[in-house]
């Protein structure tokens, strides 16, 4: 996945999304750890954090916009589709010991559609083209996706890459989601 900052602009008098140079980061010591540490750093309990809430912790008070969008390329070396997903909310259950130390935080993503276009095949070059005016009048739906960070012992990072990245739901996690359904 590619985590991109698109901008609002209009073109030949219609609103779009245009592609900036920026890239955010949910895992890490990043976006996501920072709501965490917002929050006081919560350990056995759900917490929640909005897009707006990440724009507010990407940008500095003096840099930020109102006219940014984050947005996920779900599958950026595709050579036969474009898929744009924007994270509205993700709720949070972070596991931890005794000690205040994190040791994973199970996610739940609410994400909207903002652009799905199959093509017979796309290069890199007609896809950047594309995304340098994306229409915002795409009729796309919701989703939820469910994934896990590891925690402070690795990074707050996502589980492996290439191999199932499921968050296994039980006790107060479980409980915690259960809520949203």
């Amino acid at each position: 996945m590619a985590f991109l900052i698109f901008e609002q602009a209009a073109f030949e008098g219609r609103p779009i999304l245009r592609k900036m140079e920026q890239t955010f980061k949910l895992a890490g010591y990043n976006l996501l750890h920072q709501a965490w540490e917002t929050r006081g750093k919560p350990l056995n309990e759900g917490w929640h954090v909005t897009h707006d809430e990440l724009i507010r912790l990407y940008y500095s008070p003096q840099q930020l916009r109102d006219d940014v969008r984050m947005i996920i390329d779900f599958h950026p070396t595709s050579t036969g589709r474009i898929g744009l997903i924007q994270p509205t909310d993700i709720y949070a259950y972070t596991w931890g010991g005794d000690v205040g130390i994190a040791a994973w935080t199970p996610l739940m993503l609410k994400l909207r559609d903002v652009f799905y276009q199959e093509y017979d095949s796309i290069t890199p070059e007609e896809k950047a083209e594309i995304l340098k005016a994306i229409p915002l009048d795409f009729e796309g739906g919701d989703s939820t996706e469910f994934l896990y960070l590891n925690g402070d012992d690795k990074g707050w990072n996502w589980g492996k890459n290439g191999m199932t990245n499921a968050a296994f739901l039980y006790g107060g996690a479980l409980d915690y989601f259960r809520q949203f359904f």
